[in-house]
């Protein structure tokens, strides 16, 4: 069987969107072994490694891995895939295809992003604005992330934001929104007034963003000289 799930990759401060495709077939003869997974879609060394992560992660949420041939296809197949955030949607993307999803054939109107515990849990990513910037620009109505990620996704607007703990509240979640629309949970809410009165310190530094080493060289090199980079930079927008 075929399943589909959106997930997205982060590349620097934009994120592309990113089909996930799981087909589960039937072992046939020696040279296929089963509950063999097979990841395709230029993934890289985490990518791969999320096999293991996520077949525990199912057997750990009460929910039993299927005993076939299972292939991941990460599209479009020509952009690397990079990260542990595909873990969650990837898992989505297996139960629906051994029908613990429902009768649904695909989750594309539900994008989806989180690294997996062993346990289940769902752990928290880098790159949720973005995410979820795109997600709108798609026309993408529900956004699946970590709790820890859900205040700075939620204040983008034209999407609905879901914070998930684990994977077995994720399938619950799903089976929710795609119930009756008056039975809905409610999405996070966020006052974005409220984000910009807290005070303290944010955590946030330049390691979390990859690339743009010549412009995080001048931003250094501008708040060492006092410089208004900031107003510079508005003024060359308007």
């Amino acid at each position: 069987m075929l399943f589909r799930t959106q997930s997205a990759a982060v590349y620097g401060i934009d994120a592309d969107l990113v089909d996930i495709e799981v087909d589960l077939t039937p072992a046939r003869g020696e040279s296929d072994t089963p509950s063999s997974v097979t990841i395709v879609g230029l993934p890289d060394l985490a990518v791969r490694e999320s096999r293991e992560r996520i077949r525990a992660a199912i057997n750990n949420s009460a929910f039993f891995f299927p005993f076939h041939k299972t292939t991941i296809n990460l599209a479009p197949a020509d952009v690397r895939k990079e990260g542990a955030s595909f873990d969650l949607p990837i898992a989505l993307g297996i139960l629906g295809a051994n029908g613990d999803l429902g009768e649904a054939d695909d989750l594309t109107d539900i994008l989806s992003v989180g690294e997996l515990s062993l346990d289940g849990r769902v752990r928290p990513i880098r790159g949720a604005l973005p995410v979820a910037i795109r997600a709108r620009e798609t026309g993408i109505k529900f956004l699946l992330l970590p709790e820890e990620n859900a205040t700075e996704a939620a204040v983008v607007s034209g999407v609905d934001v879901y914070a998930v703990a684990t994977l077995r509240g994720a399938v619950e979640l799903i089976n929710a929104l795609r119930g009756d629309a008056g039975t809905r949970p409610s999405p996070v809410a966020v006052d974005p007034a409220d984000l910009l009165s807290t005070r303290g310190d944010t955590g946030v530094d330049f390691r979390e963003v990859r690339g743009q080493l010549s412009a995080k060289r001048a931003l250094e090199v501008a708040s060492a000289g006092s410089h208004n980079i900031l107003l510079f930079g508005a003024q060359n927008l308007l």
